[in-house]
């Protein structure tokens, strides 16, 4: 018989075989992360309230592996969202909301993994884009119109991985929308490739989410879930929903600039409440500096456009621009504040597809929860983030 002990190490737990032929371990970790926010312009005025996970999204996760022998591995990783400022769930009805699978890797072949988790796309693209490098959720593009925040997620899928080859690493996936009578509805498609060697890190990502059948709203039985704000909201009836994009960084010492570009395209068909193709296609560019000090200071700037469509001449843009001041207590542990001051012109469709109406600024989507009323809008906030 196997006996397993379980052992606290440095913030990990550790859970250690008896048998040297299959060593297995469980690591526990999680972000803690929230601030006081103030947003301008929405609704109802402006508005002061805490903000959970500002910086970072809020979560508590375990990952484990199983050594098989012969270089192959079992993985697993289970990942919940929190709120701190109540301590509900992330994502209500949902426990482990933001990951849960379970795969294979080996280190000649490579990694297949299977449940919900998130695409290569974003695996690829997201270290590069504005909410791991500068201003966290408040400076992720409009909307997070291009996904590279964390609001899109994978039901039903499996996912490839391969081994880093001279830097460069392919991935890809698919997911089921798995609804009766509607095979090939809700599905999710999607590859990526990067490249890290050194001071260069460089990626280009693919994705396609496919409506279902109620597709009025986006079916919420789609294998995907996207953010849904006033940047979209006009399309969200869409048969599919296409994402192409590709960003760089460079690190010198104690400075890092990057950029990226995306082109997203909301597609109709008979059933939608649109007619023609709404394309968005988005460029930002970025960078840091780490002080002497503790102090690491971020700029994000980001543009936004639509394309001419369903009866708009003057269509859609939104200017936006980022700053992030943090001080490191530790490695673990800072205090942040971040601002984010966007711009929208133009003109672009009504929930529904019902009527053109002015565009509406957005900062994000999980801070603000609500675009602006008229064309500006302004978020600043200031907290407290602690990894373990």
């Amino acid at each position: 018989m196997k006996h397993t002990k379980l052992l606290i190490v440095g913030g990990a737990l550790l859970s250690i075989g008896g048998s040297a032929a299959a060593q297995s371990n469980v690591a526990m970790y999680g972000i803690v992360d929230v601030a006081v926010t103030h947003v301008d312009h929405l609704p109802a005025g402006a508005s002061t309230y805490m903000r959970s996970g500002a910086k970072d999204g809020n979560r508590l996760g375990f990952r484990g592996t199983e050594d098989l022998g012969g270089g192959t591995s079992l993985i697993f990783q289970l990942e919940a969202g929190f709120n701190t400022d109540d301590g509900t769930a992330g994502q209500a009805g949902s426990l482990f909301n933001r990951a849960a699978w379970v795969g294979i890797s080996d280190k000649t072949w490579g990694k297949l993994t299977v449940g919900r988790q998130y695409a290569p796309y974003f695996d690829a693209l997201n270290p590069l884009g504005p909410v791991p490098v500068v201003t966290g959720a408040a400076g992720d593009h409009p909307g997070d119109i291009d996904g590279f925040d964390i609001t899109i997620r994978n039901n039903n899928s499996i996912k490839y991985t391969s081994p880093t080859w001279h830097g460069v690493t392919a991935a890809v996936m698919v997911a089921a929308g798995e609804q009766a009578g509607h095979s090939g509805s809700g599905g999710t498609y999607s590859a990526s490739l990067k490249y890290d060697a050194g001071p260069w890190h460089s990626a280009m990502g693919y994705q396609l989410l496919k409506n279902g059948p109620n597709q009025a709203n986006w079916d919420a039985n789609s294998a995907s879930s996207f953010s849904k704000s006033a940047v979209n909201a006009g399309y969200l009836s869409a048969a599919d929903v296409q994402y192409v994009a590709a960003g760089t960084r460079y690190e010198h010492g104690p400075l890092g600039v990057g950029g990226s570009v995306s082109n997203v395209q909301y597609r109709a068909n008979a059933a939608s409440l649109f007619r023609d193709t709404a394309i968005f296609n988005t460029g930002a560019l970025l960078a840091t500096w780490q002080t002497t000090t503790p102090w690491l200071l971020g700029a994000g700037i980001t543009y936004t456009s639509a394309n001419k469509a369903n009866g708009i001449s003057d269509a859609a843009n939104y200017r936006q621009f980022s700053l992030q001041q943090t001080y490191w207590f530790s490695k673990r542990s800072s205090i942040y504040i971040i601002e984010a001051t966007q711009r929208a012109n133009g003109r672009t469709l009504a929930l529904g597809g019902a009527s053109q109406i002015d565009a509406g600024a957005t900062v994000g989507v999980s801070q603000s929860g609500t675009s602006s009323v008229g064309p500006k809008q302004t978020l600043v906030g200031i907290g407290l983030r602690h990894s373990f």
